[in-house]
């Protein structure tokens, strides 16, 4: 029997979330292609109803609807074909635009403050890499947001932190001062130990200083693949905080 237009069979999880990851990522391009499809059809379908009630009712449809357009937006990255450099960057790119999307749909209609906590590269207006990066989640929001949006970046000398290596394990890395001639080494040259700048407003010599495209660390979910580019630190972000020393977060047991 096929499968009805924009029918959810086979889309809903049965197992953990890794488990079910993994399985969708192995699937032939072909059929994430079409999961995809049927996501997008029940979004449609979804988008079409109009809801009566009440507020509450309406609130409750309102979420629905973002609910299900999350589920697309998810089907819809992994419909890319990750084997192609060309498909994995336009992914990339087509991820930190959702983000950014849901980030401000989430502000707008909650009509809160919102403090989004991510990975310096996600949150910049300036991507590290353009080839796998084209564009970064942060540049999306200032496009919808203009000056409401800060960017917040972070850097650090010395210390350990939790990540993937290798063997797809996680794990706790330690790492010495930083490098010559990258930004942190500088950074932690002056008399803070640990300090915040708002690179908006600051002097003139050190803006041209931070403007200049320096060795900088970017540790992401796997290390040591990928854990420095050449960062100008001004085009990333509207205020930096360097720390002398960080600590890898203690991990709750399974």
């Amino acid at each position: 029997m096929s499968t009805p237009q924009g029918s959810p069979q086979g889309l809903r999880p049965t197992t953990d979330m890794d488990t079910y990851v993994h399985a969708y990522l192995a699937k032939p391009i072909a059929e994430r292609k079409e999961m995809a499809q049927r996501t997008g059809q029940a979004l449609a379908l979804l988008q079409g109803q109009r809801p009566g009630g009440g507020k509450a009712e309406q609130e409750a449809y309102t979420w629905a609807v973002q609910h299900a357009r999350a589920i697309d937006q998810t089907a819809t990255g992994y419909s890319y074909d990750f084997t192609k450099p060309t498909q994995g960057a336009e992914a990339m790119r087509y991820r930190d635009q959702v983000m950014a999307d849901n980030t401000v749909w989430w502000q707008r209609h909650t009509g809160d403050r919102v403090l989004l906590s991510a990975h310096n590269a996600h949150v910049a207006y300036d991507t590290y890499s353009p080839k796998e990066y084209p564009r970064m989640q942060g540049a999306f929001i200032r496009d919808k947001i203009g000056s409401s949006y800060l960017s917040v970046g972070f850097t650090f000398d010395q210390g350990s932190f939790n990540a993937d290596g290798p063997n797809g394990a996680l794990t706790r890395y330690t790492v010495g001062p930083a490098e010559r001639g990258s930004n942190e080494r500088t950074l932690d040259a002056v008399r803070y130990r640990d300090y915040m700048v708002d690179l908006r407003t600051a002097p003139a010599a050190a803006r041209n200083w931070l403007a200049v495209a320096r060795p900088t660390r970017s540790i992401g979910t796997s290390y040591p693949d990928h854990a420095v580019y050449p960062v100008s630190l001004l085009l990333s972000h509207d205020v930096l905080i360097h720390l002398h020393r960080i600590n890898a977060a203690g991990l709750l047991d399974h």
